[in-house]
């Protein structure tokens, strides 16, 4: 009689896989912020100005921070938790691309025409947001696969 327990996922994949979901949901998160007029290249325009912008900036990268942050908490949380609980079904995996399939196509449905900020700017800026997003999704699958 053989053993078929469960293997545990790789410390590094569930990292990997977590900060990658963490990068998708900031990009969305940064998408619905244009939609509501927050957009981070003309909130950087009026950072200098008026206190009430600078108070509109600091919200909305507070927002994709904590977006990040709590996307990577959960994915690494429910990848372990999956993995623990020996559930390896291809037909999950199927539903759960499906579903980041149509998450993309209606985070690409909200996208909004670009910031009147200068292409090398607007790409620092960019750059700038996903590193945090990264970084902040890597600290919270940090806490979710601690021992």
């Amino acid at each position: 009689m053989s053993d078929h327990s469960p293997l545990p996922l790789p410390r590094v994949l569930v990292l990997c896989v977590a900060i990658v979901g963490g990068v998708m949901m900031a990009v969305v998160a940064q998408l619905a912020l244009m939609r509501l007029g927050l957009d981070l290249g003309a909130l950087w325009r009026d950072l200098m100005g008026a206190r009430s912008g600078q108070m509109r900036a600091a919200f909305a990268w507070w927002a994709i921070a904590l977006v990040s942050f709590v996307a990577g908490l959960a994915i690494a949380a429910a990848m372990r938790g999956l993995a623990a609980a020996g559930i390896r079904s291809p037909a999950l995996y199927g539903i759960a691309g499906a579903a980041l399939v149509a998450g993309l196509a209606v985070a690409g449905r909200m996208a909004a025409a670009p910031s009147d900020l200068g292409p090398g700017a607007s790409a620092m800026l960019g750059l700038a947001s996903l590193t945090v997003a990264g970084l902040l999704a890597l600290l919270g699958a940090y806490f979710a696969t601690r021992r």
